[in-house]
């Protein structure tokens, strides 16, 4: 995503040309080409504004829920998981500690969210699997019927510590957390769409500004230099910062200054028959 500072920077600099161009209305109107241009320059600053209130929209609550669950979907599986640790390191189930013996605190702490889910998911098939937990309604009509079974399950139980109450929890928190996961990433999808759209907006803008915005106030330089080199300062302001957005290393303000000159948009005069040819 396009960093929001630079995007509002730009957003002000459009602001001080357009209120420069709004107080000087009468010169802008003595061109139509001009009082046009500025209308597209206005029109896409709204654009910009609106898109730009719904960018810093706060996240931060939908974000909150979201670590929240992730948080206790990472403790009630990390109890599960020392459980079956212990168990695989008593019982010499060297396959069962060959899946289990990477993931630490530390590892599912620092997982990806995608990651964090599929590590639930496997620990909870191989508790369900490893304790003989009946978690189906047609497992429990058969655990009730294989006495057995329900006597190897107590003694998991009993010996470890694991029942089926925590298997439920990580389900619990699973959904819990895919849920809460999923209108956060929502949120954030949409930042990263509005962000694009106000970067495709400020490339239009630039344009314009370029082509053909600089272009009619050159026409003003002769007739009004003030009006001229108030918009000429504004305009090497923004040419600078841009500058600088895309030449960091560049630090020393004359070595900035002589970058910004070459990049300046190449402003040729016209002749007074073309300006009298456009103006109204």
């Amino acid at each position: 995503m396009e960093n929001i500072k630079n995007l509002t920077l730009k957003m002000e600099g459009n602001a001080l040309l357009i209120d420069l161009l709004t107080k000087n209305i009468e010169i802008v109107n003595s061109v139509s080409k001009f009082q046009s241009a500025l209308e597209q320059l206005n029109s896409n600053q709204q654009k910009l504004e609106y898109l730009n209130a719904l960018l810093n929209k706060d996240v931060t609550s939908v974000e909150k829920v979201k670590n929240d669950r992730r948080k206790a979907l990472e403790d009630r599986t990390m109890v599960v998981i020392r459980i079956m640790q212990v168990f695989a390191h008593d019982k010499k189930k060297s396959k069962l500690q060959s899946r289990l013996y990477h993931l630490n605190s530390e590892y599912v702490q620092n997982c990806t969210d995608m990651e964090l889910i599929k590590i639930s998911k496997r620990i909870w098939r191989i508790a369900n699997k490893t304790g003989g937990y009946a978690l189906t309604f047609v497992d429990k009509i058969k655990s009730a019927l294989n006495p057995e079974n329900l006597k190897a399950t107590n003694k998991f139980e009993k010996e470890f510590g694991l029942n089926s109450s925590m298997i439920r929890n990580i389900e619990e928190a699973n959904i819990s957390f895919i849920e809460a996961m999923l209108i956060y990433d929502d949120a954030m999808n949409e930042k990263e769409e509005r962000a694009l759209k106000m970067k495709k907006i400020n490339k239009q803008i630039k344009k314009l500004l370029a082509n053909k915005i600089d272009r009619l106030a050159l026409m003003f330089e002769n007739d009004n230099p003030g009006f001229y080199a108030d918009y000429r300062e504004l305009r090497d302001k923004q040419l600078q910062k841009q500058k600088k957005e895309t030449n960091d290393q560049k630090t020393n303000f004359s070595e900035l200054l002589q970058g910004e000159n070459q990049a300046k948009p190449k402003l040729k005069r016209k002749s007074i028959q073309k300006s009298n040819s456009e103006t109204n």
